[in-house]
């Protein structure tokens, strides 16, 4: 009995190593290990990874919800279209994970090229963009459907923060948290890469 309990017991460990193991090679859970690595050394790129990761944790709430109500009439006890509804957003939380780490690289090489005054710019117009695009739906909607624009305006307020600290940290030398941006985007690549490599 004790052999077949120990045998159990190792068992169980060895599938939950697996999943574990699985979980942590998702494009997802890369995203929020860099960003958690990266919050001290490089906080810009750490801020930008754990804002996309809200973006793919919405997309994935969103078409998750949007397959549950689409198949919740045929499906009589509603576990087929709950099943389906968290594969249906579990597969796009990986696809915008999975983006959203090609699009942090390529962004880190823009700001390489472009250098932090343009970053700057750049930054701006998103933020003109992003809070006028959100003042345009917010003002289309009932106040029943505001619940559902906390994201956005999370998301919103969270880049016109990150626009702030860019300014002060990396084009005001006096400021106390002042940084190289060279030395930033060089140690963020060399993480990304590292971490594409699994090391």
């Amino acid at each position: 009995m004790r052999i077949l309990i120990h045998t159990s017991v190792r068992w169980l460990v060895a599938c939950a190593g697996a999943v574990y193991g699985f979980i942590l090679q998702t494009h997802a859970a890369r995203l929020v290990l860099m960003a958690l690595r990266l919050r001290h050394e490089t906080p810009l790129p750490a801020l930008l990874m754990a804002a996309l990761f809200l973006l793919c944790l919405y997309g994935g709430w969103s078409s998750g919800r949007s397959v549950y109500s689409a198949l919740l009439p045929a499906s009589p006890t509603g576990i087929g279209a709950g099943l389906a509804a968290t594969v249906a957003g579990l597969v796009v939380l990986e696809l915008i994970a999975a983006f959203s780490i090609i699009a942090i690289t390529a962004a880190l090489q823009l700001a390489y090229d472009t250098g932090r005054h343009r970053v700057l710019a750049i930054l701006l117009l998103v933020n003109a963009i992003a809070l006028g695009m959100t003042g345009w739906q917010l003002s289309q909607v009932q106040a029943a459907s505001l619940g559902s624009f906390i994201l956005p305006l999370a998301l919103a307020a969270a880049l016109v923060a990150l626009t702030i600290w860019f300014e002060r940290a990396y084009l005001r030398p006096a400021y106390p948290g002042f940084r190289d941006f060279w030395a930033d985007i060089v140690d963020a690549r060399h993480f990304l890469n590292r971490a594409a490599h699994g090391e």
